[in-house]
């Protein structure tokens, strides 16, 4: 799991620009796909909103790992033409770089599961993803004008859902629960305050 978190104040030149305004593309969660399709049919589905912009990035997309606990484990990725299978886990961990400036990655990991679809083309052949994953996503960089109302409602229920898998396991820790909820709850804008490491425990 790789998050991006700001440091300290940040100001409108300093928010990424298309990785945050389109952070619901960026997640294959929403992807519906044909058994047999490949990870790296998949890819530009992570770019598309930096390619607008005439923007990318010189990593892979992301890479299976998990059933012998190593890192990076094949042998489908999002850069391979070998196909996605209901059982695989994969990351997802698109990113930009600004030489000199900043950085970012969001990075999560998804299973790949059968899904029901409207129109079961070709029968039960259908499959998508189950974010894996449960850490809210940093909303301070987000300019919420960039974004459509359903990518917002996208945000807004990730973050929820975090909160409520996570909040019954910490309920004997009064600040983690706090950080845990205040992110959950946290709206979409840039912060006035400082951020990052100036964690706001109690």
């Amino acid at each position: 799991m790789e998050h991006a978190i700001p440091l300290g104040l940040c100001t409108l030149d300093d928010r990424p620009p298309t990785n945050v305004k389109r952070i619901r593309e960026f997640s294959k969660d929403i992807a519906l796909f044909p058994q047999g399709t490949s990870g790296i049919q998949l890819d530009v589905l992570a770019r598309k909103a930096l390619w607008r912009d005439g923007l990318n990035y010189n990593h892979g997309t992301g890479h299976g790992f998990g059933s012998f606990l190593t890192v990076h484990e094949g042998p489908h990725s999002f850069g391979n033409n070998v196909p996605l299978e209901p059982g695989n886990v994969i990351t997802n961990e698109p990113g930009f770089y600004n030489e000199g400036k900043w950085g970012i990655r969001i990075e999560s990991a998804l299973a790949v599961k059968r899904v029901r679809t409207r129109g079961e083309f070709n029968g039960n052949v259908w499959l998508g993803f189950e974010r894996l994953t449960c850490v809210p996503i940093q909303t301070r960089m987000v300019k919420d004008t960039m974004l459509t109302k359903e990518e917002k409602a996208w945000l807004k229920e990730h973050n929820q859902r975090c909160y409520e898998k996570l909040a019954p396991s910490l309920k004997d820790d009064k600040r983690a629960l706090k950080w845990l909820k205040r992110e959950a709850e946290r709206g979409i804008g840039l912060a006035t305050i400082p951020g990052g490491i100036n964690i706001e425990w109690d």
